[in-house]
């Protein structure tokens, strides 16, 4: 079993187990713009746009003559994705992909096809088939049938891609840091990545005798839209209680963005919000919510459909409870108050009986006092005189 055979097998059951593969989940239906860049027959690139404009989350696909002049930057960030390749020699080769290079610095996404690497004639040069650029010329174009053959069939471009048969096909090997996605039935590289950008080995016009067929249109689309990179949004802090700021790259670029907390609109400063030509925005958002502790979804969201969530955490700012208090000083006596009027006259009870033993207790010491009364009086009484003798 070759070697290259192997690794797109492993690259497949990783791609089934782990979830760290890039997918396009930032983006919208009828969100994206497309340029196709082609050194060609206008025909040809008519033919190549009329079958990309059905997809619906394509919602522009204008079309770049390469053979006659080359785009500006500024003309390349009005789009998400370029698509480039040649059959007729560039207008510049080597300020086109400078200029390509320079649209990958900046987020863009850029997907190859033959024959941009089929030198010295028809290939394209610069920046960015030196930084960027998943393939490299090994020799003359391979002019013979191939077949789609071992691929990753749980990569995002492959997805829907199950038949492809070409004939104008690059002869090309990978460059360092590429990885290879699928490659023909004989062996040879068909589809690989780099950064954001892909490389397809393949003539994509329909027509061409012996012409492609398959899967192609469904591949060109899923290369675009896997090169498109997702909005990315940072909180700074990601933490707090009032306010943080809020820094968004990756969306469409000159837009107006919105910003929701929780799914509700949130005040920012500024208060309209729009990207630059590079799709950045800077701005304040103020915290809805300091009193419910804990994590809170902040989305933001451009006028092309791309939107992006991250989490902010309302710090709890009530503390724990404090220790108990030493008692103050007591407080001055307060005024007397008025007497309030007297009530009435109660009834007059019936007789109480007075108990044998109480009788008998109060009785002793009276009779005691009026014997010594008595007493008293004799002593004080005069003694009574002789009787005179009475007469013989």
């Amino acid at each position: 079993m070759r070697k290259s055979t192997v690794l797109i097998a492993a690259l497949a059951l990783i791609a089934l187990s782990a979830a760290n593969i890039r997918t396009s989940t930032g983006l919208e239906s009828g969100s994206i713009k497309v340029a196709l860049l082609g050194s060609d027959y206008a025909s040809r690139l008519n033919d190549i746009q009329a079958y990309l404009v059905p997809f619906s989350d394509l919602v522009v696909v204008d079309i770049f003559d390469v053979s006659s002049s080359t785009p500006s930057l500024s003309t390349l960030l009005n789009y998400d994705a370029v698509f480039v390749y040649s059959n007729l020699v560039f207008f510049d080769a080597v300020a086109l992909g400078d200029v390509l290079a320079d649209y990958v610095d900046l987020g863009g996404g850029v997907v190859l096809a033959t024959a941009v690497w089929d030198g010295p004639t028809w290939d394209l040069e610069g920046r960015i088939m030196v930084d960027y650029s998943p393939f490299v010329q090994k020799g003359a174009l391979l002019f013979a049938t191939a077949n789609l053959g071992v691929h990753d069939v749980g990569h995002p471009i492959m997805e829907g891609v199950n038949v492809v048969s070409g004939y104008y096909r690059d002869n090309v090997t990978l460059t360092a840091g590429a990885e290879l996605v699928a490659e023909w039935s004989d062996g040879d590289p068909f589809v690989a990545t780099k950064g954001h950008v892909a490389g397809i080995a393949l003539f994509p016009p329909p027509g061409v005798l012996p012409e492609w067929t398959g899967d192609v249109p469904t591949l060109v689309h899923n290369a675009l839209l896997w090169s498109v990179p997702d909005p990315v949004l940072e909180l700074v802090p990601a933490t707090g209680f009032a306010s943080t700021t809020i820094v968004g790259s990756g969306f469409a670029g000159n837009s107006r963005i919105t910003v929701r907390w929780d799914g509700l609109p949130v005040p920012t400063v500024p208060q309209v919000i729009t990207t630059d030509i590079y799709g950045n925005f800077t701005a304040i958002i103020s915290v809805l919510t300091p009193n419910d502790p804990g994590p809170h979804d902040v989305k933001a969201g451009d006028d092309s459909g791309r939107s992006v969530y991250t989490t902010f955490t309302v710090v709890d700012m009530t503390g724990p409870q404090g220790a108990q208090g030493q008692t103050g000083p007591a407080g001055p006596q307060g005024v007397q108050g008025t007497t309030g009027p007297e009530g009435p006259q109660g009834e007059t009870g019936p007789a109480g009986v007075v108990p044998v033993e109480s009788t008998a207790i109060i009785a002793v010491p009276s009779i005691i006092a009026i014997v010594l009364a008595v007493y008293a009086l004799m002593k004080a009484r005069p003694p009574k005189p002789p009787e005179p003798p009475k007469p013989q």
